[in-house]
């Protein structure tokens, strides 16, 4: 099953898949996607700019254009929808070979197991062999020692049958022994009978000066304090004395030993002399027999038991290598689980690989890449080879080309702030043209108005003999004749009023209050302007110094990559030649570079240090005031809130005080003059 299974996998993988031929109709992909992305991105671009010329145009004008840019808009999305095709189309075409295709990983397990086995088979076979030699050696040596326990059985038995003779032998030498023995023993008896009586003696005699000394160590030490140094000398006195008797004593224990070895040797010739010697040679010549069997007997024991010995230490170190082997195999195996765990924990490094080199063209896909040095002078075809992890560029290059790109943005940037800033002069100075023609154009309409009113007044004076109603309305409302957009509310109004206006007032009014509505309109969308310019220069703003963050810390990136890179030799070596030549060829990473070094100056950290260390110095009041300070003046609404309560509270201590003082002048009495 195995090796079908391993069939299978190896026709799938030669035939069906093709590794080679499917990375390079992934390369060629890769390119077709590549530039299909750089002709989106120049699309976009022109997009782009046609729409802000767009914008631009005047409304009357945007009809024939409009048709233009929505063809450019049709054609960005027709392009959109084929590059969508052909990614579609070459993640199928790889899906649907790698779709039926077997997972090669646990065959690659597979024959790293085999080939880790047949590793420790090789050297498990040479063990064997080794441990095979010794147990032959071993049982050669087993047989040597059972032809050794055979004869060591045959004189067994001559010894047998030599003590059988030797038992009537040696039960006539036994009963003569018993007499003998008995002799003995009752000598000793008495012996030791008088010697107990003796020591009995000794004992009492013993006990009773120990009883003596102990009373006189008693006495002794109730006089310590009063006779010590006599004390000391009877002390030694009875202490010579008990050497002396126990001197006595062992030279009588002596005298007595010698006296019973002596009695026994006595009684032992009296009984010789009794039983006779008549078979003492007889006796001899089997006791020298019996003597050289056993002597031989005890050398082939010793013989026995030094094989016996060397048998036992042989097995045991066999055991011993056994063991050993066996300790061994199991380290082996827990060495083998311990790599296999490994290389399952690491068994997603080509897919973290990968995702890494997707990670560096989605970030990096908007640049020049053909700009970018690589290792070895790749191309774009190169860095688009995601699954194989040897051929893509150096992350330190891409940085520094992204950070170069960043840097080229932020120019285009600096230099569209500062068009917008002459732009927003030009504004503003067109702004206050304007504001000064609209303050004119205000006069001179109040100036009409005035002129006007005064024409009114004087009409309405002169017309106050007709009629009572004209005038008091014309009183009422000077401007109600002027008719400013108003209509009729009666047919006899317009009438009456009629006579006394002429076209030239009835039809400069509306021109001047739409004149008016104009400039005012106009006012509207300059100030509505004016604060849109305003806040893209904030927001311009905000990206820049965002962008200076970045690049600071795109900065310490390349550095840190550069210092890991330096431990590695040339390579390294041409990544700091190439690094600094951009550091001195490029005005603004020198610039970052200065900033990056200003914040890791060694003053400014022991500065900080001696600020702390100041401030641990400051007992606890002062600490608290310190805070309230730093909590008070980091903040502009906090700091104007101090000034605020600042004054209140001076202005009301001055208050207070001007008005105890007022209080006390008025309540002091007044002394009259003698």
């Amino acid at each position: 099953m195995a090796d079908s299974s391993f069939a299978h996998a190896l026709s799938v993988w030669k035939a069906e898949v093709s590794l080679a031929d499917l990375q390079r109709t992934m390369d060629a992909q890769g390119l077709e996607i590549v530039e299909g992305s750089k002709e989106n991105l120049v699309g976009r671009k022109n997009l782009a700019e046609k729409t802000r010329e767009f914008k631009k145009v005047p409304d009357d004008e945007k009809l024939p254009l409009f048709k233009t840019l929505l063809k450019a808009y049709q054609g960005e999305i027709d392009n959109l929808t084929r590059r969508g095709k052909v990614a579609e189309n070459a993640f199928l075409s790889v899906y649907k070979l790698l779709a039926e295709a077997p997972d090669p990983y646990p065959l690659l397990d597979a024959a790293v197991d085999q080939t880790a086995r047949a590793s420790e088979a090789k050297v498990l076979e040479s063990e064997l062999a080794r441990s095979k030699d010794e147990i032959a050696q071993l049982k050669q040596q087993l047989v040597e020692s059972q032809a050794v326990e055979k004869e060591r059985k045959k004189l067994a038995d001559k010894v047998e049958r030599l003590e059988g003779r030797m038992e009537d032998m040696i039960q006539e030498k036994v009963s003569a022994k018993e007499a003998e023995l008995h002799a003995t023993y009752d000598e000793r008896l008495r012996n030791y009978d008088e010697r107990e009586k003796d020591l009995q003696r000794q004992v009492t005699v013993a006990r009773s000066q120990l009883r003596e000394l102990r009373t006189t160590a008693d006495t002794n030490q109730a006089r310590l304090f009063d006779h010590s140094q006599r004390q000391d000398q009877e002390t030694v006195a009875r202490l010579a004395e008990a050497d002396l008797v126990a001197e006595d004593l062992e030279r009588a224990n002596a005298r007595v030993a010698e006296v019973e070895r002596r009695n026994e040797k006595l009684r032992a010739e009296i009984e010789a002399v009794r039983s006779g010697s008549e078979s003492a040679e007889r006796v001899n010549a089997l006791e020298a027999q019996v003597s050289d069997l056993q002597t031989e007997a005890s050398r082939l024991m010793r013989s026995l038991d030094a094989q016996k010995d060397t048998f036992e230490s042989e097995r045991a170190e066999l055991v011993k290598k056994v063991d050993v082997l066996e300790r061994d195999q199991q380290v082996r195996d827990r060495e083998i689980d311990a790599l296999k765990d490994k290389v399952r924990q690491f068994a997603d490094y080509d897919e973290v690989k990968r995702e890494l080199e997707i990670m560096k063209y989605v970030e990096f896909a908007g640049m020049d890449l053909d700009d970018v040095p690589g290792e070895s002078g790749e191309t774009v075809a190169d860095l688009v080879r995601l699954p194989d992890q040897h051929r893509g560029k150096p992350l330190e290059n891409l940085l520094m080309a992204k950070n170069r790109k960043l840097q080229d943005e932020v120019t285009a940037l600096r230099v569209a702030h500062d068009e917008l800033a002459a732009a927003h002069q030009g504004v503003l100075g067109d702004f206050e043209a304007l504001q000064a023609r609209c303050d004119e154009q205000r006069a001179l309409v109040d100036r009409l108005e005035n002129d006007l009113l005064r024409i009114n007044e004087s009409r309405g004076a002169g017309t106050g003999g007709q009629g009572g109603t004209p005038a008091a309305a014309a009183r009422e409302d000077p401007l109600a004749s002027l008719q400013l957009g108003k209509k009729p509310q009666d047919a006899a109004a317009p009438a009456t009023a009629a006579p006394f206006q002429s076209s030239a007032e009835t039809s400069i009014l509306p021109i001047i209050t739409s004149q008016r509505d104009r400039f005012r309109q106009r006012n509207g969308e300059l100030e509505e302007e004016l604060r849109r310019q305003f806040n893209t220069i904030s927001e311009l703003r905000g990206e820049i110094k965002s962008l200076q963050t970045d690049n600071l810390k795109l900065y310490e990136k390349v550095r840190y990559l550069q210092s890991y890179r330096d431990e590695g030799g040339a390579m390294a070596a041409r990544a700091q030649a190439g690094f600094s030549n951009v550091v001195r060829g490029d005005e603004e990473l020198g610039k970052y570079q200065n900033k990056y070094e200003e914040s890791m100056n060694p003053f400014e950290a022991f500065r900080g240090r001696e600020r702390g260390r100041a401030i641990h110095m400051l007992n606890p009041l002062e600490k608290v005031l310190l805070s309230l300070s730093t909590v008070v003046l980091s903040n502009r609404v906090t700091r104007n809130l101090f000034v605020l309560y600042a004054f209140g509270l001076h202005f009301f201590v001055i208050s207070t005080l001007y008005k105890y003082t007022r209080s006390s002048e008025a309540a002091e009495p007044v002394i009259p003059p003698i």
